[in-house]
């Protein structure tokens, strides 16, 4: 029994071989001890343990389960017994060194991810999908698995290209095929198809099987070639290869590996074994190889067939080849990802080649829009399209493979017949140009996207556009750092055509859009930094518009009736200087998401009392003649508002229960704020810098994570943060605040204390990774007030420039205070670690106190010296804080006279630390008293740090703290 153990555990350990004979016993009494086992077994368990004895039992269940030899249940003799034998072993030796491919570079990344669905240990009959874009390496993977586990199988079979197969001889030739080589040597009854089918089920239910099924392209087929798998025995394990993975969704197969492209470095391997018949490039090859590799995005068949073709070739004719393929794909790569392509109906084809061309990296959201406003069926056609590997979806964003859109413009581009007249989407500058030189013709263009910083100066006819009666998508674009060609029109331009859906034409030299022009098909009109001083005039049929940005049009001075834009989602007017008013229309657009109207320097008045249902966010920065404001929404998220003239805002407006953050920076007329803030549950980020009217902060809610107040001259009181107790504020800054009463300035500076503990206690629980406001590092915790001394808190500090610290316990993390009168830099002497705060410009004497979490731990393993007792006793670490003087405004020497560093302190926050404030807030039965949904430290979490921080002290551990 011991050689049993043994063996098996070579098979599990090291994937041997193992081939059971059963001679002159059952299988079943085997894998069940049943008659002569079970004896044998009532004789040992007096002579071993249980634990022994349950061993043995495992191990015959494993052994029976394998695929084997029975004698004499077929055989009449031990001579047949013997030849199967050494057939057997024959067979299974044959899939281990003939099929075994030479070049599978990558594979075991693959099989890292499908070993545990394929779960070859399980006795439960299972089917695995492997689905991907064409050439990703299905079949490969397939083939791999198939040759490395065919042989703990009694059958197999690897039914390739299932699609093509299927075309020549019908699924029924192939499925003849698969159950001949499942049920090789076995007698296929005759007579009905009934009788033969039930013959066919009751072997294959005693047979453990391996099956592929390679590029099955539809469901049909599936179904006809799984109909026994209901049926296969115990730990059959079937694969299904295809570029759909809807035919496995709607199979049922749940168990789906979704193929990526190689990695860089696996791909250049790959290449070079093609190119060079090595792993590595040829002395001059390098960069050319590497361009190649970039090319096809880690396809394996495209770089096989691109290795193999530039193999022996020369530098010119490399050259020369990947200078092509920018323009004509290789043909062979071609056709196999056109296959795809050829499945889909007509509607699904025009929404890839629409995606292909213009909407690669937007919006998922956005682009349904468009493709239900031509009649596509967005949601349907983009699932399917995505099941297909044609396109993925990330981040709510449409991607596509290089090698993909690259056959969706060769397929335009054949159907043209290189005709520019006939092309049905352009993106190319030069197919635009010759398309304008036959302008007086009708074409069947659909879409154009043109960057017009890459072509010359254009001159358009009055009939454009008219002669492009199928035109759905217009784009006319530049990048902001690019010069753009001059386009010019003559003096009246005929309208654009009706189906246009999507127009956008950066620089637009038109006053306004054409006369007679259509809005009725428009979803998305953004005609940025244009001359546009009016759209048009009266009330257009907007049913279908969702977005209109006209930002930069700083001849716009009004806007037409939006009343029937019943639809529209995001208005941005930013810049838009000469705008003097908003049409009350568009304050009663309830679908209406994001209004940004900064910059909109002349606007004095925005005013509804409409309450809108879908606002989230608003803009009104640089706004500098805004004098009233009354806009509400329930779903207002984000406010930004900057030099505006308001003296307060409506009491609606703080009634919005989303609200995440506020801005009023540099409001300077601004006297208030109301005490109902408090209720906004959900306010994370207050920035009411600059507002030099500001008397007073009213409470806050337990929610605030970062209160700015720079340069709030007037402000003398806030609220008590010792009464709104939270373990959520982060940053507190009152920069420049020189009239704060000593009453609050005390309050800020006792809360500093627990502002500190705030950071490092959400570092330890690990909640900082979840942050991504702009405000915030990793370990990012900032105070600063006006005073001149470092609080007593600090246990080391000094009147000096710099201090030296004694570490005598474990340490974790380390927080330090400086307190300067400029823009500062601090220096540890150790590893040269730099903290470079933002830029200040102080008239006053500054506190500033923040978290810093070391990043280098091999730094503590230098300071340490690895002790044997493991102890950090008598460890000193050296700080040093500088003024970092800008070379700007007065000399640099009388500068470094007014500004000077005043004193420094550090506080090491040690495990004890931890616990010990933990301990305080229990007693004090403050953590009980911080139920706030939103706060991001759960109780939870702090009685995991506490207990982490316990062992730690009791291990003396001397590691920093990790998440």
């Amino acid at each position: 029994m011991e050689e049993l153990v043994k063996i098996i555990e070579c098979m599990e350990q090291y994937e041997r071989i193992v081939i059971p004979v059963f001679y002159n016993v059952d299988p079943s009494h085997v894998r069940y001890q049943k008659r002569t086992f079970a004896e044998a077994f009532d004789v040992h368990k007096e002579r071993y343990e249980e634990k022994i004895m349950q061993n043995w039992k495992s191990v015959l269940k494993k052994t029976a389960n394998l695929s084997g030899i029975h004698y004499p249940s077929k055989y009449r003799n031990e001579s047949e017994l013997i030849q199967d034998i050494v057939k057997n072993i024959s067979e299974k030796l044959s899939h281990l060194f003939s099929n075994a491919p030479q070049d599978l570079v990558g594979i075991d990344e693959h099989f890292k991810f499908l070993q545990p669905l394929m779960a070859m240990e399980s006795d439960e009959v299972r089917t695995v999908g492997i689905w991907g874009m064409g050439g990703i390496g299905k079949t490969t993977i397939a083939r791999a698995i198939f040759d490395r586990y065919a042989s703990r199988y009694e059958s197999c079979c690897f039914l390739e290209n299932v699609r093509e197969e299927s075309q020549k001889s019908g699924k029924h030739s192939l499925y003849e095929k698969l159950i001949s080589e499942l049920l090789e040597g076995e007698h296929l009854v005759k007579g009905s198809a009934h009788a033969r089918s039930m013959y066919v089920k009751r072997k294959l239910s005693r047979k453990k099987v391996l099956i592929v099924l390679d590029d099955v392209d539809a469901l049909d087929k599936l179904d006809y070639l799984t109909t026994e798998a209901i049926c296969l025995g115990a730990g059959s394990r079937v694969i299904v290869t295809t570029r759909d993975e809807q035919i496995l969704i709607a199979k049922g197969v749940d168990k789906r590996y979704k193929v990526w492209g190689l990695s860089f470095d696996s791909s250049l391997e790959l290449f070079c074994l093609k190119a060079f018949h090595k792993s590595c490039p040829e002395n001059g090859y390098r960069e050319l190889s590497k361009m190649a590799v970039n090319y096809t995005k880690g396809n394996p068949l495209a770089l096989k067939v691109l290795g193999s073709f530039l193999h022996s070739r020369s530098i010119k004719e490399w050259e020369s080849a990947l200078k092509k393929l920018r323009v004509h794909p290789n043909v062979d790569i071609y056709n196999v990802l056109k296959l795809s392509y050829d499945g889909l109906d007509d509607s699904e084809k025009n929404i890839f080649l629409d995606i292909a061309f213009f909407f690669r990296g937007e919006y998922k959201g956005n682009v349904i829009s468009f493709l239900d406003s031509c009649g596509f069926y967005g949601d349907i056609g983009i699932s399917t399209l995505e099941r297909k590997a044609l396109i993925t979806i990330f981040g709510n964003r449409i991607g596509m493979h290089d090698l993909i859109q690259q056959m969706g413009w060769e397929v335009v581009r054949r159907e043209s017949n290189k005709d520019s007249g006939k092309l049905t989407r352009i993106n190319k500058a030069e197919d635009f140009c010759n398309l304008l030189k036959n302008s007086e013709e009708k074409s069947l263009v659909e879409g154009i996207m043109i960057d017009l910083s890459q072509i010359g100066d254009l001159h358009l006819n009055a009939n454009t556009f008219t002669n492009m009666p199928r035109l759905r998508f217009l784009k006319l674009y530049a990048p902001s750092d690019q010069r753009q060609s001059k386009v010019y029109i003559p003096t009246t331009l005929d309208p654009f055509p009706a189906k246009v859906s999507y127009l956008e034409w950066n620089s637009c030299p038109l006053n306004s859009l054409p006369l007679r022009f259509c809005a009725e098909k428009l979803v998305n009109l953004r005609m940025c930094n244009s001359q546009i001083s009016q759209l048009w005039d009266g009330a257009q049929d907007l049913v279908n518009l969702i977005e209109l940005n006209l930002g930069g049009c700083i001849k716009l001075e009004e806007l037409p009736d939006f009343s029937k834009a019943t639809k529209l989602k995001w208005l941005n007017l930013w810049n838009c200087q000469n705008l003097c008013q908003l049409h009350p229309s568009i304050l009663s657009i309830q679908t209406l998401e994001v209004l940004s109207l900064d910059g909109c320097k002349k606007l004095k008045s925005v005013k509804s009392n409409i309450y809108l249902k879908s606002l989230k966010a608003l803009g009104f920065q640089m706004c500098s003649s805004l004098e009233e404001f009354s806009v509400s929404s329930e779903k207002l998220t984000i406010s930004y508002f900057s030099f505006s003239r308001f003296k307060s805002l409506p009491y609606e407006f703080y009634c919005s229960t989303y609200l995440f953050r506020l801005c009023l920076l540099d409001c300077r007329e601004l006297i208030e704020l109301p005490h109902h803030i408090k209720t906004l549950s959900k306010l994370v980020t207050l920035d009411v810098r600059g507002c030099r009217s500001l008397r007073s902060i009213p409470e806050l809610p337990p929610s605030i994570e970062v209160l700015l107040a720079d340069e709030c001259t007037s402000l003398e009181r806030i609220f008590s943060f010792k009464a709104v107790f939270s373990l959520n504020r982060r940053q507190i800054s009152f920069e420049n605040c020189v009239k704060l009463e000593e009453e609050s300035l005390n309050d800020i500076t006792e809360d500093a204390h627990l502002t500190i503990f705030r950071n490092v206690l959400s570092f330890l629980t690990g909640q900082y990774q979840m942050i991504n406001y702009n405000e915030y590092r990793r370990m990012d915790g900032r105070i600063c007030y006006p005073g001149y001394k470092v609080p007593e808190w600090f246990g080391c500090q000094t009147t000096e420039a710099s201090i030296t610290i004694e570490l005598d316990q474990p340490y974790y993390q380390l927080c330090e205070y400086g307190h300067f009168g400029d823009d500062v830099k601090h220096t540890f002497q150790i590893k040269r670690q730099n903290f470079v705060p933002e830029r200040r410009r102080n008239s006053e004497d500054r506190v500033f106190i923040w978290t810093y979490q070391f990043p280098d731990e091999d730094m503590f393993r230098e300071i340490e010296m690895c002790d044997d007792d493991d102890s950090t006793s008598n460890q000193k670490m050296s700080f040093r804080f500088s003024v970092d003087i800008p070379e700007y405004g007065k000399r640099l020497e009388e500068r470094k006279k007014l500004v000077f560093i005043k004193g420094c302190g550090i506080l090491p926050i040690y495990a004890s630390t931890v616990v010990d404030v933990i301990q305080k807030l229990e007693l004090e039965c403050k953590l009980q008293l911080n139920p706030h949904p939103h706060n991001s430290i759960t109780r939870q979490s702090i009685d995991a740090v506490k207990s982490k921080m316990i062992r730690k002290i009791k291990g003396k551990s001397h590691r920093l703290l990790k998440k």
